[in-house]
């Protein structure tokens, strides 16, 4: 069958899946579960993709809720992977629509198993738990998990419709400031006070923003100040996420912003401390040849891009790792209005609504249709491969 009328069919079985898509969705959405908790979102998506005969391996990777869904081809290669999320936020539950994530790979691969029949290559959906600040990609990427992709994607929910974004590196530092107490009006003389020192650091920070390239982002808050008013603060404890586009800037930047605590803490006569939080999350390298692909795929879809720069309105995800290891793409589509932002109450709503269904179904037939090409198109797969190993040589 020619490519055309083969993505039609496609197109015709992510129609007939819709119903399952959309319940998929809310079913994971009514029973958030956050960080390496996910474990009923796994078996509701691993049942359906059981269902249509895909061989599950959970837990996977050394991960207790991450899993492997694979429909063998007619070949051992290409092995394409779509990115299935699930995790929720704290408190907010699915405001990020990480269960239209998981939704839209389920349909998308067995649209292609239904409409290819025996396709080329592997096709995988691979369960990746606690993108929200658990770095759980970057757990499976240690564990092998990804050994063997060829290329990989996604579709994210937002509140832009936008096919190649990068996405910053992220660092949660912990600085505390170690002075000595003393009372405040009577001994003033005998403290050493930590605030003093954190403060200091906070307006260092707010001096080298101006030396920042553009591409560069540091935010942070006082989380213990000290502990009453006529006490010499001993200790002050404050978090700062540091992010970057480039790599090498990024790993720059973490020595300014620790020269920065060393010089507050020495100008008072404190002790400081430095402690990494969690996962350091690396910058996201789109693959721009599947970009193009999947633009391409939109267009016949009927599907408006908006008008958004790569770097405009992003943030951080331990996607960037997996964009290390092998061709990936992460494009973003709108499920509500510009103002129905990621992690708020109004994308919450848009997440479960009439239009984000959708938006959500035709972003799963794009999503679909590429995959499919990078199954069958050998150059496609070369033109991602040679871009992905000249990103990498670039980074050093």
């Amino acid at each position: 069958m020619k490519n055309s009328v083969i993505k039609r069919k496609i197109c015709k079985a992510v129609d007939d899946l819709a119903g399952r898509i959309i319940a998929l969705n809310k079913s994971i959405f009514d029973n958030p579960e956050t960080c390496f908790k996910e474990r009923e979102s796994v078996k509701l998506i691993t049942s359906e993709l059981r269902a249509e005969s895909f061989e599950i391996t959970a837990p996977f990777a050394g991960v207790k809720t991450a899993f492997k869904a694979v429909s063998r081809g007619k070949r051992a290669r290409p092995k394409i992977a779509l990115i299935a999320e699930y995790d929720a936020l704290p408190e907010l539950g699915h405001a990020c629509g990480h269960s239209m994530i998981a939704a839209s790979a389920f349909g998308a691969a067995v649209a292609i198993k239904r409409a290819v029949g025996d396709h080329p290559g592997e096709l995988l959906v691979i369960g990746t738990p606690a993108e929200e600040g658990g770095g759980g990609k970057i757990k499976m990427i240690k564990n092998n998990g990804f050994k063997g992709v060829d290329a990989a994607l996604m579709a994210h929910p937002s509140n832009k419709t936008r096919v190649v974004a990068r996405m910053y590196a992220i660092s949660h530092l912990q600085l505390t400031f170690l002075g000595k107490a003393a009372h405040a009006a009577a001994f003033p003389d005998k403290g050493v006070n930590a605030l003093d020192a954190g403060v200091l650091f906070y307006n260092g920070i707010s001096a080298m923003r101006q030396q920042l390239n553009g591409e560069a982002r540091i935010h942070g808050i006082f989380t213990r100040g000290g502990d009453a008013p006529n006490i010499i603060p001993e200790k002050v404890v404050m978090d700062f996420y540091v992010r970057a586009l480039d790599r090498k800037y990024f790993e720059a930047l973490i020595k300014k912003v620790a020269q920065c605590a060393r010089g507050a803490a020495k100008a008072v006569g404190c002790k400081v401390k430095i402690k990494k939080i969690g996962h350091t999350y690396d910058p996201f390298y789109p693959s721009y040849p599947i970009g193009n692909a999947f633009r391409a795929n939109m267009k016949t879809l009927n599907i408006a891009e908006d008008r958004f720069g790569e770097t405009e309105e992003i943030g951080s995800s331990d996607i960037g790792a997996l964009s290390l290891v092998t061709p990936t793409l992460h494009p973003e589509y709108a499920v509500g209005k510009k103002t129905d932002i990621n992690h708020s109450r109004d994308f919450l709503k848009a997440v479960v609504s009439p239009r984000g269904a959708g938006a959500m179904l035709a972003m799963t037939k794009a999503l679909a249709m590429t995959t499919y090409d990078l199954l069958t198109d050998a150059k496609l797969l070369s033109e991602a491969r040679g871009m992905f190993l000249e990103q990498r040589k670039r980074m050093g």
